[in-house]
């Protein structure tokens, strides 16, 4: 649940009424357990996850909140269980992307090329192991997306494993190195995008880091023409959720929970 709460404050984890009684990261995330090895992880996997989970928990209908990635997975949940997803927010996303027909056999070709060599680097190998403080600094400096350092905490406690020698490691799989996308036509990330039935508040931040990105001005008009779809742009950076939660939060609550969910 968003809140109106200002960078300065402790960040605490939600708690929920679930029987582990916390939130559970996707696959690959967080304190949540990799996908088994071998495979390209795409926006599918995720999305059989996330049914998976809505299955065991018996929902029927949800609200929905993704961010980046999160984001791409939700849309991409919402065009295929459309019936499942009462409202949508996506922050600053991108996807899901296409690509054109002439450019198949070379996407495709760096997929396996690129899977590849992170399974050659990261087979058998320990991972790296670093300091808080070096972990922090990793985040704050290889993250294309500026964080300040109170966002870079709260990010981190669930991206870190503690190791034996007091160290740490990131948990993320590294496969999500490699593009998740699945190489959709236009025509065919058309029809996803047009199959999203629920209303969408589409969050876009001022200084989007997509900007440069192939086919994302061809994805932005497809989000634009889908009348389900709300386009509102926020004043910050792709991590503007978590460095100024404040400019996001009452627009989210106004979305979920008015009636006509009009901004």
């Amino acid at each position: 649940m968003p809140h109106n709460l200002v960078s300065e404050m402790n960040a605490e984890e939600i708690s929920i009424p679930v029987p582990w009684g916390h939130i559970s990261d996707i696959p690959g995330h967080g304190c949540s357990s990799h996908f088994s090895p071998g495979f390209r992880i795409t926006l599918e996997s995720y999305v059989t996850a996330i049914k998976r989970v809505v299955d065991h928990l018996q929902w029927k209908q949800f609200k929905c909140i993704g961010h980046s990635m999160g984001g791409m997975i939700a849309s991409f949940f919402a065009s295929i269980y459309p019936e499942y997803i009462e409202r949508l927010v996506m922050i600053d996303c991108a996807g899901p992307m296409s690509i054109y027909p002439e450019d198949t056999i070379q996407f495709m070709r760096t997929l396996c090329d690129n899977l590849l060599m992170v399974e050659s680097k990261t087979m058998n190998r320990s991972p790296p192991s670093y300091t808080y403080e070096q972990a922090v600094n990793r985040i704050l400096t290889k993250r294309p997306s500026k964080l300040t350092r109170h966002s870079a905490d709260i990010l981190i406690k669930r991206s870190l494993i503690k190791n034996s020698d007091g160290k740490y490691s990131f948990s993320t799989d590294q496969r999500l190195k490699v593009d998740y996308n699945q190489g959709f036509t236009p025509m065919q990330q058309m029809v996803l995008i047009h199959s999203i039935k629920c209303p969408v508040l589409y969050l876009l931040a001022a200084e989007n880091m997509f900007q440069k990105l192939p086919g994302n001005k061809l994805t932005r008009k497809m989000y634009k023409s889908n009348r389900n779809i709300q386009i509102v742009k926020v004043n910050g950076n792709h991590d503007v959720h978590l460095n100024h939660p404040e400019r996001i939060a009452d627009l989210i609550n106004t979305f979920l929970f008015s009636e006509c969910s009009k901004l």
